[in-house]
This record gives C-alpha cells, sequence and structure tokens, in this order.
C-alpha cells in the first residue's frame, strides 16, 4: 500500500476514533429529562437518543469496543509504516506518537 493511502488511512481513523468518543461523551452527558420532553413533542432524534441511552451499559460497551479496536487499528498502521523507516525501533516511535495524536485530536 502506498504512503498516501496508509496516510490517508489513518487519519480517516483518527476522526472516525474522535467521532466514537465525542458520542460517547454526547450520550452520557445528555439529559433524558429533556430528550423524553422533545420526544413527545415528535422529535425522531431524540426518540433515537432516548433508544440508545436505555442501555446505558451496552451502549457504552459498543462504543469503547469501537474506538479500541480503532486505535489498534491506527497503532498497527503507524508501526506498519513507519518499520520500513525505523525497523525494529518502528514500535517504540509509533507507540509514542500514535498516543500523542490519539490524546490530543481522538479524546474528548
Amino acid at each position: 500500500m502506498s504512503l498516501i493511502l496508509f496516510a490517508f488511512a489513518i487519519v480517516l481513523l483518527i476522526v472516525i476514533s474522535g467521532f466514537f468518543s465525542g458520542s460517547e461523551t454526547a450520550l452520557t452527558a445528555v439529559s433524558r429529562a429533556r430528550m423524553h420532553q422533545l420526544e413527545r413533542e415528535g422529535s425522531g432524534a431524540a426518540r433515537q437518543v432516548n433508544h440508545l441511552v436505555a442501555d446505558k451499559e451496552r451502549m457504552i460497551g459498543a462504543i469503547l469496543f469501537g474506538n479500541t479496536f480503532l486505535n489498534i487499528l491506527i497503532s498497527s498502521l503507524t508501526t506498519e509504516v513507519l518499520t520500513a523507516r525505523y525497523g525494529d525501533r518502528a514500535v517504540a516511535i509509533a507507540t509514542v506518537l500514535v498516543t500523542l495524536v490519539v490524546l490530543i485530536f481522538a479524546e474528548v
């Protein structure tokens, strides 16, 4: 795979990971009373939010699973890219680099 394709994939995965983190924050902080009120007023979005937060453990588990999977994939792809240039040191470099990038750009 070309370097540009790897870079694009890594950036896309970081954006998706950020979406998962933002979703977790938003769905755990949402006012259930407000969502029920909006649903009674006919809001389809509020109905979907209420459906998602009805089983909070399952929702958080699914979000955390998806986010962990993405972060491992980001780390793996980054290590693959760096191995060609840095050899055995690529794992350590990728670990530090991905940790910083994910914490800054993908965690809320």
